[in-house]
């Protein structure tokens, strides 16, 4: 029988197994082949040291140039090691799963380690990251493979109908399918305590109904398509009787994107426990966005609560009306007091996701953060804000509406690169804009910061403060040595 190892790496979140390996490995099985995993993002964390992973993480996010040869050296052997533990006999493919543009760096190290191997297999590489630029030549990563031949198969956008045309004609072909038509992933083969949390992830819908100035989704999948309700709950009683897995992270952009569909998948599943006890601590969580009490009214709150809605991840991104509007958000404040008020009703807790540092961000806007966070800090006391997440600062990436070239001209952008370094100007914390003078990035650090003190002592609660923290020196240390 025919086989394929399917492979994930940096970076990734370590909270479950990736999603991309159950999607695909799911297509394989569907067409008789043998499927072996490595999760190489899960093997790197336990076998680098604390600083180790942190120098890796720093060089993947673009905060350092690159990292030491050693440590290069050690990732190689390790993947050696582990391709040689996992990969299955009469193996013809070698997946290559590069989820986001954080991926690169180790995807390039990798492939190119390949190439220099006899091998029996084919690669096969696909994701979100392989339609980026590498961020230190400003060559995306399709004419850096059309230019060496490294990779047999490249799939750019969703992995499912070129997959499944690599497996029936040996060649990469897209057909745009129903995504009801695809078969259920399987996270067989998985080791769950190897993550922080024993759920899968579950698939509703590709793409967004916004078009955020700093988001790249819409290159991605510019149409946004979504599965019916009943295949939803259908996917999740599946895993349920395979696992035993009662929590669901949805990896859509947003799940309430069609919002008759999300209130139908809602009342389906919460018909399905009332009907089937074996189901009864079944929950879900997953990305969300805030909507006028028109558009979802408290019913939809109430559905959400008896489907076992256990999270939402909300991308507020910033507590000024004018930020928002900029940002093409579409929602107001008073839309996120209304959501609040009901997630407080029905006890649904929620982690707000923010930039700090947006090139329109004046010092009021700034203002108006942390009066907000004064405000809301009832929510923080009672786990309604059950995290709320500051991350670093705003970066511009490449291929997002706000580095458009008619954006940077209007904004009055510069990039600001640090002498002697060679990477590309895109996709840095390093840039100016003439329109805000102020707002250099001294003053947000500062601003930074000072979120961080004041979330703090509100007692606010916030992950990864460790990591952030630490990134912040790391930019501030490049800072000061110019």
């Amino acid at each position: 029988m025919k086989s394929v190892l399917l492979t994930s790496i940096p970076k990734y979140d370590l909270s479950g197994p990736p999603a991309a390996i159950g999607v695909l490995q799911g297509i394989f099985k569907s067409h008789g082949l043998e499927t072996s995993i490595l999760d190489f993002n899960s093997h790197l964390y336990k076998n680098l040291t604390e600083k180790e992973w942190f120098e890796l993480d720093s060089w993947l996010t673009f905060i350092k140039d690159n990292i030491d040869i050693k440590l290069k050296q050690k990732i190689l052997n390790l993947w050696e090691k582990a391709i040689a533990e996992k990969i299955p006999k009469n193996c013809e493919y070698l997946l290559i799963s590069v989820f986001s543009y954080w991926s690169l760096y180790i995807a390039r190290l990798i492939i190119e380690h390949e190439s220099k191997k006899l091998k029996s297999y084919k690669l096969i590489v696909g994701g979100n990251g392989v339609s980026s630029k590498f961020p230190d030549t400003n060559q995306y990563f399709k004419d850096w493979n059309d230019q060496h031949k490294y990779i047999e198969h490249l799939i750019l956008g969703e992995g499912e109908s070129p997959l499944t045309n690599i497996i029936t004609k040996g060649k990469v072909k897209y057909n745009d399918n129903d995504l009801d038509s695809y078969p259920f992933p399987t996270y067989s083969g998985f080791d769950f305590t190897d993550y922080r949390e024993k759920k899968v992830y579950i698939t509703g819908s590709r793409g967004c109904v916004r078009h955020c100035t700093f988001c790249d989704i819409y290159n991605i999948w510019p149409k946004f398509r979504y599965r019916s309700a009943k295949s939803l709950v259908d996917e999740i009683k599946n895993h349920f009787y395979e696992t035993g897995i009662t929590r669901f992270d949805f990896t859509d952009s947003l799940i309430n994107g069609s919002v008759s569909n999300f209130y139908k998948f809602n009342v389906l599943l919460a018909e399905e426990k009332e009907k089937n006890k074996d189901l009864k601590d079944t929950g879900y969580l997953g990305q969300f966005i805030c909507r006028p009490k028109q558009q979802m009214p408290e019913s939809h709150y109430e559905a959400m609560y008896y489907a076992g809605c256990k999270q939402l991840t909300v991308g507020i991104e910033h507590f000024s009306n004018a930020i928002r509007h900029h940002m093409k958000k579409k929602f107001s404040n008073s839309d996120i007091d209304y959501h609040l008020d009901q997630c407080s009703y029905w006890n649904i807790p929620n982690v707000f996701l923010m930039i700090v540092g947006y090139p329109t961000e004046t010092r009021q806007d700034h203002i108006e953060n942390i009066r907000a966070i004064i405000k809301y800090r009832k929510y923080a006391q009672t786990g309604i804000i059950e995290l709320l997440r500051w991350g670093i600062t705003m970066h511009l990436f490449p291929d997002t509406p706000i580095t458009t070239s008619e954006m940077i001209e209007t904004l009055g952008i510069k990039f600001n690169n640090i002498k002697g370094t060679n990477i590309s100007d895109t996709a840095l914390y390093r840039w100016t804009t003439s329109s805000n003078p102020d707002l250099t990035l001294k003053e947000r650090l500062r601003r930074r910061l000072e979120l961080h003190k004041l979330s703090v002592h509100l007692k606010y609660p916030m992950p990864r403060v460790k990591e952030e923290l630490t990134t912040l020196l790391e930019i501030s240390k490049t800072l000061s040595n110019r």
